[in-house]
């Protein structure tokens, strides 16, 4: 394909993705295929020469499209909402043609330079403490993939320093806590991890919330028993139940912990502090006084297609203590200096995606007033809050 081909298809997908949108309702909303449906429609090898591209639209229209569930569609209400914007699609699309893996500053500037100052936007709009702003030179914000991720990422960052606080723990006798309603990402984290997932019991009384008395009796036994809890992820807004822990009980338990990281996931629900109005209800000002980490999601109630996952912590040397690996060829000058943020010790991996870029656009496009209509106009908005 050359550039004049390429034009010429790239307008013809906008018009099937517009398409798609404006019939999308007389779709239903589950896939009616069957499992294997796929492979015996598609051969067992890939072509020997290249084919048109006009085919292959095609095949996506009679062969992938069938087999999608529409998350999109206006009568899907499974799991949590999943809201692509039109200006989070072309975000992608640039952030797709200018293709480069971010794994530092010097990889392309702009990408990381965007990422920090997107980051910085969104702790403004959902009014996370200063210390969680990449501008207060001590804290900052990274986007990862999935809040799964991010809790992973705060599992092994906790690991390090607790580790450090604690030299000669062995990792078998180190705890991770959530609750029955934690999203299966802790018990996922503790797995990979080799250490104990410990689900705090909560009940309907408490409306599913995680309070101090029963995490403070976990504590107790578990140190009578030689463990060593060391993170504690705390949720607001459970994928099963809505439901938002006690941060400000939890807090004051931890201040007679200090080595064990408080990790808030707010992965679909975090998204409401932009509306102030709901920021006591999910616990804000408590997130900003105890909490070590925080992440919430945009590709869910956020406008953002997916993924782009927003990941904070109050103090990024945390991150950069246990993540950083720079062999001879990924040091640069400007990395060396510490002048600039090389957002591969901010996360697991070494490459990213330039996720920021749609998640620029998204900002721009909407603004603040525009983004918090948006989530005014959900009419689960008022339910999810209100039913504390």
């Amino acid at each position: 394909m050359d550039i004049e081909e390429f034009r010429k298809a790239g307008y013809k997908a906008i018009d099937d993705i517009c398409d798609y949108y404006h019939t999308l309702e007389e779709r239903p909303v589950v896939s009616q295929v069957e499992p294997g449906y796929l492979a015996k429609q598609m051969p067992d090898h890939p072509p020997l020469e290249g084919e048109k591209i006009e085919d292959i639209t095609k095949d996506f229209q009679r062969l992938i499209l069938p087999g999608m569930t529409h998350w999109q569609h206006p009568s899907f209400f499974a799991y949590y909402p999943q809201i692509a914007s039109f200006e989070s699609i072309l975000g992608d699309l640039y952030a797709g043609a200018l293709s480069n893996p971010g794994f530092n500053w010097a990889c392309s500037p702009a990408s990381t330079e965007l990422e920090a100052i997107v980051m910085d936007w969104s702790a403004k709009l959902l009014g996370l403490d200063e210390r969680f702003h990449t501008a207060s030179g001590i804290g900052g914000g990274v986007l990862q993939t999935t809040a799964s991720d991010a809790a992973l990422l705060a599992a092994v960052v906790s690991r390090t320093r607790y580790t450090k606080l604690h030299p000669g723990v062995p990792m078998e006798k180190l705890v991770i806590y959530g609750t029955t309603q934690t999203h299966s990402l802790g018990a996922k984290a503790a797995l990979i991890l080799g250490v104990h997932f410990r689900a705090l019991e909560v009940t309907m009384e408490d409306t599913f919330s995680l309070r101090g008395e029963t995490f403070s009796k976990a504590l107790k036994e578990d140190k009578e028993k030689g463990l060593h809890p060391y993170l504690m992820i705390a949720t607001v807004g459970t994928t099963s139940s809505g439901a938002v822990d006690n941060i400000q009980e939890i807090g004051n338990i931890l201040e007679e912990h200090p080595s064990i990281w408080l990790h808030v996931d707010a992965a679909w629900a975090g998204i409401g502090f932009a509306l102030p109005e709901y920021r006591d209800v999910g616990h804000l000002d408590s997130i900003n006084k105890y909490a070590h980490s925080f992440c919430t999601n945009f590709h869910k109630w956020g406008l953002t297609s997916f993924d782009c996952s927003a990941f904070w912590v109050k103090d990024r040397t945390l991150l950069t203590d246990a993540l950083d690996v720079t062999p001879e060829f990924l040091r640069t000058r400007h990395g060396d200096t510490g002048m600039v943020i090389d957002y591969r010790n901010w996360h697991l991996s070494l490459g990213r995606k330039f996720r920021s870029m749609k998640l620029w656009f998204v900002l721009r496009g909407f603004g603040v007033s525009g983004f918090q209509s948006h989530l005014r106009k959900a009419e689960y908005s008022p339910r999810i809050w209100k039913c504390r």
